[in-house]
């Protein structure tokens, strides 16, 4: 949302917005916006029969992993926004997975009838579109909204590591892992790979937590089968101060999707492991092929991409060159929201 808000205010810094939220009164203050409750729909209707245009994104909402009561309700928030006379975009999306063969004949009705253009942020989605029959609606391959967040100034980050007793000019190798089928399996992996990196680069392992309860508990059964002076950071608030705490890495090993966001969008190299097609198809997207599979993954084809990522590292060129790219790509989504916006 903050990424989007971010672009919406470069189209117009007076654009009237309403935002959707859990926890309104906290948005309103935080963000400047208006907001309504997520699920008050007696309330949601009557503000959207004023509005131009519906904004669904960004991240996986088309999906029935959580439940499919999910996928209904953002089905139901697009087919009632485009009644009552908005042109509806899905932003800077993923697709999936949608696994039951209802929610996906629902969807695809849906987007097809009520949809004007969808922006997607990876190659993945846009064949899950295709196979579900979604043709209707224009389709723009983008990158994901959070490319445009910036970090917080230097000295905010110089700060926040020294109060954490780390060198704001030390040499990291960061981590970012979650929980998923599989990773308890292989967290020793990674505790090797960071005694590894420490051992042969000199690189101080830090693990960077997205989700913080669950990536804590990640971090922590990876860690502690490293033997090197790990350090796990404790919960960041906001986005400016964990991306400016990934721009401080110098390599990054990741699960975590936007972890492989940050640390590219700063230039950072990434090695990849992926659990999600999404994964892959980001990767591939910016044109890296230092990852392997969760599944499948070795202590030796970490040591490998990590010394891929570090040789990377020294080459400002490449690592600009793979923010262009992003950036440009990123820049579909709020053109699509200019032409839908009119003049």
């Amino acid at each position: 949302m903050e990424a989007i808000l971010k672009q919406l205010r470069r189209i117009d810094p007076d654009l009237p917005i309403w935002v959707m939220s859990r926890r309104p009164e906290e948005t309103r203050l935080r963000f400047r916006v208006n907001a309504v409750y997520t699920f008050s729909v007696l309330r949601w209707i009557p503000i959207m029969r004023g509005t131009r245009l519906y904004i669904n994104g960004g991240g996986s909402l088309m999906q029935d992993i959580t439940s499919s009561r999910s996928i209904w309700f953002y089905l139901f928030t697009i087919f009632k926004a485009h009644t009552l006379g908005n042109k509806v975009l899905m932003y800077g999306c993923g697709i999936g997975p949608i696994q039951r063969d209802f929610n996906r004949k629902l969807a695809a009705r849906t987007l097809n009838a009520h949809v004007t253009c969808i922006t997607l942020r990876d190659g993945h989605s846009q064949g899950e579109l295709a196979e579900m029959g979604i043709d209707r609606p224009e389709i723009i391959l983008s990158a994901d909204p959070t490319v445009v967040l910036t970090p917080a100034p230097p000295e905010t980050i110089d700060a926040m590591f020294s109060r954490w007793g780390l060198d704001p000019r030390g040499n990291y190798i960061g981590f970012s892992l979650r929980r998923w089928p599989g990773f308890q399996e292989k967290a020793h992996l990674f505790g090797r790979a960071a005694d590894y990196a420490w051992e042969k680069y000199g690189l101080r392992p830090v693990f960077l937590p997205i989700e913080n309860h669950s990536d804590i508990s990640a971090a922590q059964a990876a860690a502690k089968h490293a033997a090197a002076p790990c350090f796990i950071l404790p919960e960041i608030e906001g986005s400016a101060r964990t991306i400016g705490a990934f721009s401080r890495m110098r390599v990054v090993v990741s699960m975590r999707l936007h972890g492989l966001v940050f640390a590219a969008g700063q230039g950072v190299p990434v090695v990849g492991v992926v659990y999600d097609p999404k994964v892959r198809s980001f990767l591939s997207l910016i044109g890296q092929e230092h990852f392997s599979d969760l599944k499948s993954l070795t202590l030796e084809t970490l040591k490998h991409h990590i010394d891929l990522a570090v040789a990377e590292s020294g080459d400002p060129g490449a690592r600009n060159e793979a923010v262009r790219r992003l950036q440009a790509l990123e820049g579909r989504n709020i053109e699509a929201v200019r032409r839908l916006l009119g003049p």
